[in-house]
């Protein structure tokens, strides 16, 4: 099982070494991308899965903690390796309370980086073990060949989040995943609703406003109806009603309050 790392760091030597290196280090995990700052990492997490995020903590426009805050809020299965100065140390150690998996100090050392990645590994391989997902209609792993975990609710509502935050920027429907994971749409609901804390519909509203509202407060020139595509709505006006009930202010509005 080859497990895949997204390096995010804009020193360039150390971005490229952990690039070129990674799977040296540790042999089960490759680094599959890289990019410079959180704003990039984001825009990557949107459109590929990632096992791993290995992010330096100060970098420009968005840095460390902002993403593995919006990593936790929005890709919970996602793991985070945060790398640190002396300086950033108490800052680094509070990250663990936001899922966090681990942090290393620089100058970086090998072995304590393969340390994290076996133990991370080790943690991979046992849920592997437990069920393997099936694949969606489009061709892409929830995993191979093997019948959705209806057995298990905790695993079922892990792969439909996972399915979630992999499309939440296409027209998705319940019944449409109830479909994918070969369960009844009324069981998924009812699984999702007591072992999640919040219904489908929630989920999938609270995922689309908090990327809209990132994209907003981080892509300050891109148009209204552009992030509004990004998050899943055709309709523009549609969601600037929406946006508007959820955070009281219009998209606009939204993002003046941040520039005063």
């Amino acid at each position: 099982m080859m497990l895949t790392a997204l390096i995010v760091e804009d020193e360039a030597v150390m971005r490229e070494y952990l690039m070129m290196n990674l799977n040296n280090i540790h042999n089960q995990w490759v680094a599959k991308a890289c990019a410079r700052d959180g704003i990039e990492a984001t825009a990557l997490l949107g459109k590929t899965h990632f096992d791993l995020v290995i992010t330096d903590i100060k970098m420009p426009r968005m840095g460390g903690m902002e993403l593995a805050n919006h990593i936790s809020l929005n890709i919970p299965d996602t793991d985070i390796i945060l790398l640190t100065g002396y300086d950033e140390f108490d800052f680094a150690r509070s990250a663990i309370r936001i899922g966090v998996a681990d942090y290393l100090l620089k100058p970086l050392r090998d072995g304590e980086l393969h340390s994290i990645l076996d133990r991370l590994a080790t943690k991979y391989a046992g849920s592997e073990a437990q069920d393997k997902p099936p694949r969606d209609s489009r061709g892409e792993g929830i995993a191979d060949g093997a019948e959705a975990p209806t057995g298990n609710p905790n695993i079922l509502l892990q792969r439909t989040r996972n399915y979630i935050e992999r499309h939440y920027m296409q027209p998705i429907s319940l019944s449409e995943i109830a479909d994918i994971m070969k369960v009844n749409p009324a069981y998924l609901s009812s699984i999702f609703e007591s072992e999640q804390g919040e219904s489908y519909s929630k989920y999938v509203l609270r995922l689309r406003m908090e990327r809209a509202g990132l994209l907003l407060r981080t892509r300050r020139t891109e148009k209204i109806n552009d992030v509004a595509a990004q998050v899943g709505y055709l309709s523009t006006k549609h969601f600037i009603n929406v946006f508007k009930k959820y955070y009281g202010v219009t998209p606009s509005e939204f993002r003046s309050k941040i520039e005063e």
